[in-house]
């Protein structure tokens, strides 16, 4: 097995499993999520050795019947987390979500900060010199494929989630096209710094908050999830990408789908 893909159910239609997330955060949701996938299903064919180079799709589906709306009723909202900067990364998730969707496109989107540069770039780091350079132009080249990704029609508008003001501020007059929000989380961060307040008002740039863990989903937790279902294999993955997509009732605000959709690699 070369890799999982792995799509969860609709939370929302989801009563009861609604019910055991009650006060979760995001981390825990999603654990039970992956934890949710796994019920019921069998590894045993991901041993043939015809799946060696095949990835396995791992997805739990909806058994409701959701009503059908006219894509204009609805407001698409994307975030993606990236282990590391890539832009083949970015385009597989956003590509997922819209298969997933059955949509040509989201409404917003909001990139995470790689999992791997929050020590050098994410809100309240400290890095400077050639490691924060570098990271930045690592981050550039990921937003120029958001800027396709515009241009191309899939995203309507984009956004950044947790970066140093300052690394915002850089990144914002180097964009062709410019990000449209910022999030920021208020655990890391306590208050939103003035500057970037500043920087936000000035530039009609929205500041949104959110509540996602620095790290969405440890190693150490994936393999921990993992093994009970593919034991000694469990710790040759990682997760590419995770994806979580929201869509709701442009008229009245009401959330009617939430998903996760994740791609770990060996």
């Amino acid at each position: 097995m070369k890799g999982l893909y792995l799509v969860g159910a609709n939370i929302v239609s989801d009563s009861e499993f609604r019910k055991k997330l009650a006060g979760r955060d995001a981390g825990v949701e999603l654990q039970m999520v992956v934890e949710d996938l796994f019920n019921g299903w069998k590894s045993s064919e991901t041993e043939d050795e015809t799946n060696e180079d095949k990835n396995v799709v791992v997805e739990k589906i909806d058994n409701t019947n959701q009503e059908k709306y006219e894509r204009n009723q609805l407001k698409i909202t994307l975030k993606v987390f990236l282990r590391e900067f890539s832009l083949e990364s970015l385009k597989t998730a956003v590509g997922s979500a819209l298969k997933q969707l059955g949509a040509d496109s989201v409404d917003s989107l909001f990139l995470a900060v790689p999992t791997e540069a929050v020590p050098i770039i994410g809100i309240g780091s400290g890095s400077t010199g050639a490691g924060r350079t570098e990271a930045l132009g690592s981050l550039l080249e990921v937003w120029r494929g958001v800027e396709q990704l515009v241009e191309d029609g899939q995203v309507q508008a984009a956004g950044l989630c947790d970066l140093r003001p300052s690394v915002f501020m850089e990144l914002y007059k180097q964009a062709r096209i410019k990000p449209t929000s910022i999030q920021i989380n208020l655990k890391s961060c306590c208050v939103v710094p003035e500057e970037l307040s500043d920087f936000s008002k000035q530039n009609k740039v929205t500041l949104l908050t959110h509540s996602d863990p620095e790290e969405l989903l440890s190693e150490e937790m994936l393999r921990k999830l993992l093994y009970p279902h593919l034991k000694r294999e469990a710790g040759h993955f990682s997760s590419n990408w995770i994806s979580r997509y929201l869509v709701q009732l442009k008229d009245r605000g009401v959330l009617i789908e939430k998903r996760y959709i994740l791609q770990l690699a060996k």
